[in-house]
């Protein structure tokens, strides 16, 4: 299946500079009417303005802001301010004072003694007045964004003297104590550095970027499972007597289908009970209409992950489409998991704190898994998501197509996600993989040498290849 992409999904697929230039062009549409944003690229930096119209001219001006997401977000509040003041003054002379005191920040005494509690309360008040990388508002009401506002910042701010003064020293006695190299030293830091940037204090800042946060220290208990391990696995919870206090056969086949989604399409956890169409087809905003995975005749058996769970959680890369990533070596998996006649298991929080809330699923899952499978070795279920990223490649479903399924990069799927390979799946990867079709840049060349450019040529690659037919047209013009 060819993945269209649309408003909804495009953010899926952004990295880097293009998610913050995603979030310009979002917050863009946000100003207030006669007030505008634009992009200044200059040799010291790029930067915004504001663009408005004050007597007979319209006019840029800068509003010391970088184009950084705190300084779009400022960007956005300041345009507002102006647009208020345009109404009030009739003097231009007026206006322009008030511009360089209000806007520029001239003639402003920064105060460099303000205390940690202080600094604190700027960077929360930033993170709820600025947007996710899904481009999405951020809601204290949203159990996943107050557990985040925790796990990236709060952690670290709560180890800060809140009546000190903003100072280097006790910023370092807190990075200390987390291990160099390891993650939590570099995320430690990131939230230091964030601290420093809010309040403007860009000498506190630049020291904090000269520390080396390169993480060399991972986890060395990852677990793998191979996919005959996994059905025998699946066998044993659904053999119990009846009779036995343990058996509650719904519970058990609901907690089965989960994992089993987890197999078929590598979704986390919480991504499986955000899923839209389990028993009831989908349709998206631009009018196509994605079957029921129960349905019968569903052939493609396309998932639709939504950007909430049935918690109220968010999933963490938003709105996306999952493909099966079925291996040759199982082509009757979707029928041997039961897919098609699953249902999800009932989980309800039974406390109201986000944190709880946000990890109700993951630690639902792992509970169960505790249970049944912890003497095979087997209590992570990101290790059944890896196990799905596996079966794609035996089935030599592209990289890229793989890691749009699973909902990361590439490259993440092309490092951390192959050391989970078993020798059982090695084995499997080098006997049994099905043989990948050359390049499409190749196929185009060997086409054009054999004269194969007509239109049912191209038709031809394009449905081997599963893309466009103008992206094959665009590689012939470009030979």
């Amino acid at each position: 299946m060819r993945e269209t992409f649309t408003a909804a999904n495009i953010q899926s697929h952004l990295i880097g500079y293009e998610r913050l230039l995603a979030l310009f062009k979002e917050i863009q549409k946000q100003t207030p009417k006669g007030v505008g944003l634009k992009r200044e690229v200059k040799t010291s930096g790029t930067y915004v303005l504001l663009q408005f119209k004050i007597g007979d001219k319209r006019t840029a001006k800068a509003c010391n802001c970088d184009f950084t997401e705190i300084g779009i977000v400022k960007a956005l509040e300041k345009a507002h301010k102006v647009s208020e003041a345009l109404t009030k003054f009739s003097s231009e002379v007026e206006f322009w004072a008030w511009y360089d005191e209000t806007i520029l920040e001239k003639n402003v005494v920064k105060n460099d003694l303000i205390t940690f509690g202080e600094a604190i309360k700027l960077v929360e008040d930033n993170y709820w007045n600025s947007y996710t990388k899904k481009r999405q508002q951020r809601d204290r009401n949203n159990p996943s964004h107050q557990s985040c506002w925790y796990e990236v910042y709060y952690c670290f701010y709560k180890l800060l003297p809140s009546e000190n003064s903003v100072n280097l020293t006790d910023i370092m006695t807190v990075i200390s104590t987390k291990k160099r190299g390891a993650k939590s030293y570099k995320l430690c830091i990131c939230a230091m550095k964030k601290l420093c940037e809010v309040i403007g204090n860009d000498k506190l800042r630049d020291e904090l970027s000269k520390i080396n946060v390169t993480q060399t220290k991972f986890r060395e208990d990852l677990q793998s499972i191979s996919l005959d391990d996994y059905l025998r696995f699946r066998d044993s919870v659904l053999d119990i007597p009846v009779k036995d206090k343990r058996y509650n056969l719904e519970s058990r086949n609901g907690w089965l289908f989960v994992f089993s989604m987890q197999v078929i399409y590598g979704l986390r956890v919480n991504e499986v009970f955000a899923v839209q169409n389990i028993d009831k087809l989908f349709k998206t905003k631009d009018g196509v209409t994605i079957p029921a995975l129960n349905a019968p005749n569903n052939r493609d058996m396309v998932a639709v992950v939504g950007n909430e769970t049935n918690l109220g959680t968010t999933t963490k890369t938003g709105y996306r489409l999952a493909v099966p990533l079925i291996p040759p070596t199982h082509p009757d998996l979707i029928e041997k998991l039961e897919i098609k006649s699953g249902k999800l298991p009932n989980i309800n929080p039974e406390s109201n704190n986000p944190e709880t809330i946000a990890k109700k699923h993951a630690k639902e899952a792992h509970t169960r898994l505790v249970k049944w499978a912890k003497q095979i070795g087997f209590t992570q279920t990101h290790a059944l998501r890896h196990l799905a990223n596996l079966n794609g490649m035996m089935a030599g479903i592209p990289l890229e197509k793989r890691a749009m399924s699973l909902g990361h990069s590439p490259t993440m799927n092309d490092t951390v996600y192959k050391k989970r390979q078993t020798t059982k799946t090695r084995l499997d990867l080098l006997t049994q993989s099905t043989n990948q079709a050359i390049p499409l840049q190749s196929a185009v060349a060997i086409a054009q040498k054999l004269g194969c450019t007509d239109e049912k040529s191209i038709k031809l690659l394009a449905a081997i290849y599963n893309v466009y037919e103008d992206e094959i047209t665009r590689i012939v013009l470009v030979r």
